[in-house]
């Protein structure tokens, strides 16, 4: 079976490469490159682009799932072949994708903007307590009253450090983001998405402002170096975030608050991001969100 490539993330190496299957999923297998760590992520048609991606065109009801984890999978003159598979996929004919972050501008002063932003934050907020979801963003705001589990206390006393020492500037924050780097279930744990989140928030009310530019490379650098401590899909994506690079979905949601959207467009895209995952995309939102007021907090009040 032949498939073709729709969009290469940037971190798609463009010359041939090694690598092993490192987990299948339905809708996605990730490959480690050989003698890194770092994933290069096959996903479906209708699911987000990714920096570190390569969107394919597959048909109704394709899975990855016949592919085996710990098989190679070697790319050679843009084809990706698979050990013990007949599927091959096609680069030649994909579009480089990434999104410049830079360009998503936070005006706090900007009616329409905090509007977006309540928005969004009403539909998060709805939306987690419908599922039941672990964690809901605004108890974060109000850490001494979360009660639950350990590791809820621990979500809601990270994200607190993390805001504190943002209003500060302070860049002691090996504390904030231990505490939450791989903290909850599953492959993306819920601490390394709201960090995703948290990072392309702040890095939307950068500016001009020499200060917080240098505030969130210094968060970034931390991501970095305590990635180590999480799961290998997840340091992925803390990864790129750091770097400035995000998926589709949540670049979209953040460049839509920035516009100032109205809310029939704004929800669409809104639903898009949280949909990702379980509690993934909520989670990641949550962060989103919170890094957007991080310096304005009363917005989401």
């Amino acid at each position: 079976m032949n498939l073709q490539a729709i969009t290469l993330g940037y971190a798609v190496p463009a010359e041939d490469f090694d690598t092993t299957i490192h987990s299948v999923f339905r809708s996605a297998v990730n490959l480690k490159l050989e003698g890194d760590w770092q994933l290069i992520t096959l996903v479906a048609s209708f699911d987000a682009d990714l920096p570190h991606g390569i969107r394919v065109d597959t048909p109704e009801g394709f899975t990855f799932e016949h592919l085996q984890v710990g098989a190679a999978a070697t790319c050679r003159n843009s084809v990706v072949r698979f050990q013990g598979s007949s599927i091959e996929v096609d680069l030649k004919n994909a579009r480089r994708w990434d999104f410049d972050l830079s360009t998503c501008n936070f005006d706090a002063t900007n009616p329409q903007v905090g509007e977006a932003l309540h928005t969004v934050w009403r539909a998060l907020n709805e939306r987690q307590l419908e599922y039941g979801a672990e964690m809901i963003g605004a108890n974060l705001l109000h850490p001494q009253d979360v009660a639950g589990s350990v590791a809820q206390r621990q979500l809601a006393n990270g994200i607190a450090q993390l805001l504190t020492a943002t209003a500060d500037y302070n860049l002691s924050l090996n504390t904030a983001v231990s505490l939450l780097i791989g903290l909850g279930q599953g492959v993306t744990p819920t601490g390394d998405d709201l960090l995703v989140g948290y990072i392309t928030g702040l890095r939307c009310r950068i500016g001009n402002d020499a200060r917080r530019k240098e505030f969130v490379s210094n968060l970034g650098k931390e991501l970095i170096d305590l990635g180590e401590n999480t799961t290998d899909i997840s340091r992925s994506f803390l990864f790129h975030a750091a770097l400035g690079h995000v998926s589709s979905r949540l670049a979209a949601l953040a460049d839509a608050i920035c516009m100032g959207m109205d809310s029939s467009g704004l929800l669409e895209i809104a639903n898009a991001a949280m949909s990702v995952g379980h509690t993934s995309g909520m989670d990641t939102v949550t962060g989103l969100l919170l890094g957007l007021a991080a310096w304005d907090r009363h917005l989401l009040n």
